[in-house]
């Protein structure tokens, strides 16, 4: 009951912007780092600009435990939400008690009047509805953030005076906006930063709240990045490092090179536990300076050693190649060139304008020492991987309301059937059957192709016939979808009042059917279509059909999509998720120019494209680790002497420099056994290569690799 009250109120909410735009922590596509984006802006622009900003980081006191019950039922029925829904919050609100504990004994139940839940579905929705009026007596001069209790103000400007004169007047709005509605600012805790470039000595800002002046500090914790007053972020890069190196153990303890786990698992727990810390917010602090930015390397070379078991001497670019992972630079474009096209597609997004442009933009390109923000810094590395910077994306925000999806009707009969196990002929007559229940309908037949060239999408019926052609790095389901969009629209374009679509998209019908349609732009489109449709007395059904089995208005629908190669591109807006195979193709491109240039690299001579290894797992971690310092070329046996500081070793039998080249090739002492383990290569008058021992697809089998480095007694020294 929570779950369906909240959904209905987070509808009503956005559906009547309710919530001021700077608000982030619920609607849906505002997370954290909108916020980050849109202060580093403002810093930079008050950087160029010779400004301070001055900006007060505010701290709630207990703020879910001290809300105002009386002050939240008051703002609802402000905003609207009177009745039964009103009820039920005021219900979910009373009657909350708590028990203290100490030691195994506990107090009696003692009535709580005021606070939300800890923990409930509806807590943090009330209490952003109560939070939501703050804005109110924010002046539009101060810039503000507010992420559920998380609260920062600032101005800018040459004067330091004025800056004190304004963050102080807000201040005092909003200590007075809290004593009404029952808030308390903390005043230790509430903390004064001042961004400046400015050097020399300036006398601090001096800002009070309750009287009582409030702390100034170099850098500050906002959510969850720390933030100094040069903003160069070398304290939060510092301490990032720092808990990753901690985090670090958990893959020492699990990466044994003879009873670890495997590399997949291994890279799983890196990308979850570790990767994750250094993604977030990386193309906001990724603006600090290249020597600062190179402190994070070290753990990403690191994970990657301890998953894949490298030896420590092996090139950074050896082991990018060997895991197939980016490096942490190539990742936070990545990272943020997809940020910055979700929040194109969200209308009125808070960081909209900080994606999209800066207003100082010939500024900063007059002063190239000052760090530009992340718009200016976003279109240059799009260009260096050239990627559009503004590709066309779908907008579009949901309007339909969450009890309305099920008025949306799909017809899932024929998944009973598993194509695989069921004759054509069963699916046709099945499927006839189907015809003959929806005979009094209008039949429309869709479907959507893709291929390297173009993305198409078509629907076919009885004298009817539309073909679209796509943005080329649209994705097959948006081309599915696109399909059913051009049925909806020809259902109420030709007033078609009892209609069936028939469509080979399992995933497009799902799509349609699911409450998430907020995180799908065009998803959400068909549905308002399909709702407003039945809502004014059309009934459209939706039936999925296996695809080539001899249904012939399908295979229409098939061929219809397929020409549409000859036409020009009608719809060039597309997902934002649908360039994400594009982006990386841009980076691995970029990636295997630079890797084809690594003439003198000891992997490449293995490795000449960049891929996934297919042949890299193994049953037994210990052969994991052994192919993968044999690709590499870096063993502890050729390497070691590197970390020992002393001269490179020799071969035993013939007095060359020790390399795996060497071992499986070239050594005459390790003749017979080269000739009983790989005698197959022999017998095909094959040469001897690394590629053919080593590669993902070798002509002979990697255990005769293994089982010759054992007969030499090399195996165990690697």
């Amino acid at each position: 009951l929570e779950r369906m009250i909240n959904r209905r109120l987070m509808h009503f909410l956005e559906n009547n912007s309710i919530l001021y735009r700077y608000q982030c922590g619920f609607p849906s596509s505002r997370f954290t780092v909108g916020h980050l984006v849109r202060f580093e802006t403002a810093v930079r622009e008050a950087f160029v600009n010779k400004q301070h900003c001055l900006s007060v980081f505010f701290y709630l006191e207990k703020a879910y435990d001290t809300a105002w019950r009386f002050g939240i039922l008051k703002d609802l029925i402000d905003i609207g939400i009177r009745g039964h829904m009103h009820g039920a919050i005021k219900r979910y609100l009373e009657c909350r008690s708590f028990r203290l504990n100490l030691g195994t004994s506990f107090s009696r139940d003692f009535l709580r009047e005021n606070g939300v839940p800890q923990g409930g579905v509806l807590s943090v929705t009330l209490f952003i509805i109560k939070m939501n009026s703050i804005a109110r007596v924010i002046r539009r001069s101060v810039q503000y953030s507010i992420y559920v209790d998380d609260l920062q103000v600032s101005v800018s400007s040459c004067n330091l005076s004025i800056c004190e004169r304004r963050v102080q007047v807000a201040i005092n709005n909003l200590t007075s906006w809290a004593n009404t509605n029952g808030f308390k600012f903390s005043t230790e805790k509430t903390v004064c930063v001042c961004f400046s470039r400015r050097r020399g000595f300036f006398l601090e800002p001096s800002l009070t709240i309750y009287g009582l002046p409030i702390m100034v500090k170099n850098e500050h914790k906002f959510l969850g990045l720390l933030l100094d007053s040069k903003l160069a972020f070398v304290p939060h890069i510092k301490q990032l490092k720092s808990k990753c190196i901690k985090s670090l153990s958990i893959l020492k303890v699990l990466s044994h090179q003879s009873w670890g786990s495997d590399r997949l698992c291994l890279l799983r727990i890196y990308r979850a536990v570790i990767r994750s810390r250094l993604d977030y917010g990386s193309f906001v602090y990724g603006s600090a300076k290249a020597s600062a930015l190179k402190m994070l390397d070290p753990i990403h070379n690191q994970g990657l050693r301890l998953s894949t078991g490298a030896f420590r001497t092996s090139p950074i670019a050896s082991l990018y190649a060997e895991a197939n992972e980016y490096s942490l630079e190539k990742r936070r474009f990545a990272l943020g060139f997809m940020y910055s096209l979700r929040v194109r597609s969200v209308p009125l997004h808070p960081a909209l304008e900080s994606v999209e442009q800066t207003k100082f933009e010939r500024t900063f390109q007059d002063k190239p020492s000052i760090v530009p923000p992340f718009a200016l810094r976003h279109a240059k590395a799009a260009e260096y991987f050239d990627l559009d910077p503004k590709p066309p994306v779908t907008k579009y925000i949901s309007s339909a309301a969450p009890w309305e999806y099920s008025f949306i009707h799909c017809n899932f009969t024929l998944t009973k059937h598993r194509k695989k196990d069921t004759p054509d002929e069963v699916l046709r007559q099945e499927f006839s059957e189907i015809q003959r229940q929806y005979q009094h309908h209008f039949s429309i037949y869709t479907d959507g192709t893709k291929t390297d060239s173009f993305v198409g999408c078509a629907m076919v019926g009885p004298s009817v016939r539309h073909v679209k052609k796509l943005n080329p790095s649209a994705t097959i389901l948006t081309a599915e979808l696109q399909g059913l969009l051009l049925a909806v629209e020809c259902t109420l374009r030709k007033r078609l009042r009892r209609s069936v679509v028939y469509t080979d998209s399992l995933s497009a019908l799902k799509a349609l059917v699911s409450l998430n349609s907020f995180k799908k732009p065009l998803v959400a489109q068909l549905q308002d279509k399909i709702i407003l449709a039945i809502k004014t007395r059309y009934e459209i059904i939706f039936c999925w059909v296996p695809s080539h089995v001899g249904i012939p208005v399908n295979e229409e629908a098939d061929q219809a999509a397929r020409s549409a190669v000859t036409h020009f591109v009608d719809t060039r807006e597309i997902p934002p998720k649908d360039y994400c195979k594009k982006v990386k193709r841009s980076i691995m491109q970029k990636w295997q120019h630079e890797w084809d240039r690594e003439v003198n690299n000891k992997l490449h001579a293995v490795k000449h494209l960049l891929k996934e290894w297919e042949s890299a797992r193994h049953r037994e971690r210990f052969y994991e680790v052994i192919l993968c310092r044999l690709r590499i070329g870096h063993t502890r046996l050729t390497h070691g002497h590197l970390l020992r500081g002393e001269d490179s070793p020799e071969c035993e039998h013939c007095h060359s420099q020790l390399t795996i080249h060497h071992i499986l090739l070239e050594c005459n002492a390790y003749g017979p056994e080269r000739l009983d383990h790989f005698s197959q290569l022999y017998k095909e008058h094959t040469p001897l290569h690394l590629m053919i021992l080593l590669g993902d697809e070798p002509l002979i089998p990697h255990s005769c690799v293994f089982n010759f480095l054992k007969a030499v007694g090399l195996l165990h020294r690697l």
